[in-house]
């Protein structure tokens, strides 16, 4: 591989011999030159690669941090199980959002951002369908324990049609619970040690509640435990429907439990003592997780240790660039640096790269000849309020 070294050489050769030294922000000017690569042409070298579990009912997942906005290449199962309906189909977000649960084969994705944080949200067929233990669609169905206040219906803000349930929290306590006997058992055999559950909760408060759990077996001495200090996406955040995850494989237990008859859940938020006004609860099922890989397009292409990278480090930093790829970051480059030390697009020098990298009269530039051999691999977002 070039290292960013050999690329400075190369840089100052095609501007006649420019000392790069004198260049403010010269790394910074070569960055720019990844990222405006990236977007010209479909480069299959600066590619990323990121490992996903998905879950039946759960949609929000965290995107790669180097991914090229929403540039996906494919979304496959792990291994060799790839069949040929197995399709991946990229939406616009409220189409997304509207044909989830109809997705006739394959996956659908669709990108979005929170506060500057990227989403993608998934769905897919090949997810065994979860085990749903209570959609917390009727109060009289729980017992509200410890620092628990009234249990109220809520048809207005719920996680999932109908409703809700929604109380109050006390002062000066440390725990509110909800518990109930299931209405007939649910066999969780294929769910033990491996089985994530997910708790639909709207909090009203971000920081007062220290973690949130289940216990989930036969009765109340016969359970598993298991709790989680944040939401599935990171912290939860206040007056925000958040999914709590929650993992079988770090369960306690107490007692003996029968995993093929599970009728007793009890969930528990523990918190520093503050007063909570309407907390909600929207839903609790618990998930088998199903392995995919998302190959997505990146401008982290240079590579100081193991980890691809947007930034360098230092001039023995990789470029994770063929000779044909490389040749265009040479040029885009030396234009990025001619522009930063004072150069103009409409200079001689920056009119000669250009027509070198984009073609002049009979010659097609270094991008059409590239492209023509490199096609672009990118899903594209099909979809429109027009369909």
């Amino acid at each position: 591989m070039y290292i960013v070294g050999q690329l400075k050489d190369s840089i100052s050769g095609i501007l006649s011999g420019v000392n790069l030294n004198n260049v403010t922000n010269l790394n910074g000017a070569i960055e720019r030159a990844a990222r405006t690569l990236v977007q010209k042409a479909d480069i299959p070298e600066a590619t990323g690669r990121q490992i996903y579990t998905v879950y039946d009912g759960v949609y929000d997942y965290a995107a790669p941090t180097t991914i090229f906005g929403g540039a996906l290449l494919d979304f496959r199962p792990q291994g060799d199980s790839r069949t040929m309906v197995d399709f991946v189909y990229k939406k616009p977000i409220e189409m997304f959002d509207r044909t989830k649960a109809i997705l006739p084969n394959g996956a659908m994705l669709t990108f979005e951002y929170s506060k500057g944080t990227g989403r993608v949200r998934i769905v897919s067929t090949r997810n065994r369908i979860k085990a749903t233990i209570d959609n917390f669609t009727d109060k009289t169905d729980w017992t509200a324990g410890g620092n628990t206040g009234t249990l109220y219906d809520d048809e207005t803000d719920y996680y999932q049609s109908p409703q809700s349930i929604r109380f109050n929290v006390s002062a000066g306590g440390s725990q509110a619970t909800l518990a109930r006997t299931l209405d007939s058992e649910i066999d969780l055999t294929e769910y033990e040690g491996v089985g994530v559950g997910f708790l639909a909760v709207k909090l009203p408060a971000a920081t007062a509640i220290t973690s949130i759990g289940v216990q989930i077996g036969n009765d109340a001495s016969n359970y598993w435990s298991v709790s989680n200090t944040t939401g599935f996406l990171g912290a939860w955040n206040a007056n925000e429907w958040t999914l709590i995850k929650l993992d079988l494989s770090t369960a306690t237990t107490t007692g003996t439990v029968d995993a093929s008859a599970i009728d007793y859940c009890k969930v528990f938020l523990n918190y520093d003592g503050t007063a909570l006004t309407n907390v909600r609860v929207g839903g609790l099922w618990f998930s088998l997780p199903s392995s995919y890989e998302m190959i997505f397009q990146s401008a982290a292409i240079f590579m100081a240790g193991t980890t691809p990278s947007q930034t360098i480090t230092d001039d023995n930093d990789s470029i994770l660039l063929n000779d044909a790829a490389y040749t265009l970051f040479e040029y885009e480059g030396a234009l990025a640096v001619l522009q930063q030390s004072g150069g103009t697009l409409s200079s001689p020098m920056a009119q000669t790269i250009k027509a070198v990298l984009h073609g002049q009269g009979n010659d097609i530039g270094l991008y059409a000849h590239y492209r023509s051999n490199n096609p672009s691999d990118a899903v594209r977002t099909v979809g429109s309020y027009y369909d």
